[in-house]
């Protein structure tokens, strides 16, 4: 059987395995991560955006609402990777293998609690 498609969450090293139509912000949720956010995973803050690095190919194709908010954020990733907003990102069903991305202030739940 092939293992399913799961997302690394650099710098914290933090590997999510997504529930099937589960977004990457949800899906750390559920596992105990927190993911920046203002609004709650609704697409309208956009500061969950994540920067891909790779394995872009495994994510499903941005819709219009997460391209509207890609948009409005200023400052590009440039050419080191592609913006996602992980509220919005979602793993293609048929995907196998790992995306990595880079967000920054991702954190065990339980290790906020203990600061």
């Amino acid at each position: 059987m092939t293992e399913p498609a799961d997302v690394r969450v650099e710098p914290l090293g933090a590997v999510l395995t997504p529930a099937a139509d589960e977004s990457v912000f949800h899906c750390a949720l559920r596992v105990g991560y927190r993911w920046p956010s203002v609004c709650g995973g609704e697409g309208s803050c956009r500061s969950c955006f994540m920067v891909v690095t790779e394995g872009e190919e495994l994510l499903e194709p941005v819709g219009p609402w997460e391209q509207e908010g890609i948009n409005a954020i200023v400052a590009p990733p440039g050419p080191s990777g592609v913006m996602r907003l992980a509220c919005q990102a979602r793993l293609r069903a048929e995907a196998v293998g790992q995306v990595v991305v880079n967000k920054r202030a991702v954190r065990k739940m339980k290790a906020i609690e203990e600061e």
